[in-house]
């Protein structure tokens, strides 16, 4: 799968590539690509465009930084962690 990112004047953003959304808030989106974890951090965003089919997601708002990070490791689930 192809990824792509455009950056428009630092307030409109299309990420290609998408392979699953962690999560999205007004301050920071983080998903994972298919070429690793990304993560979007600014001010106001706001998702405007969600093509599953497609992959793409379109993020609006004034971007302050795109950082890839390191791989997610799976979460342990809660009880597992309290039985420790």
């Amino acid at each position: 799968m192809e990824h792509n990112i455009t950056l428009k004047d630092r307030s409109n953003l299309v990420v290609s590539g998408i392979e699953h959304i962690y999560s999205f808030s007004d301050k920071k989106v983080e998903v994972r690509t298919s070429a690793g974890e990304l993560v979007v951090a600014g001010v106001n965003l706001d998702m405007n465009k969600l093509s599953i089919e497609d992959n793409v997601i379109s993020i609006e708002g004034t971007i302050n930084s795109i950082i890839y990070s390191k791989d997610r490791k799976p979460q342990e689930s809660f009880i597992k962690r309290l039985f420790k």
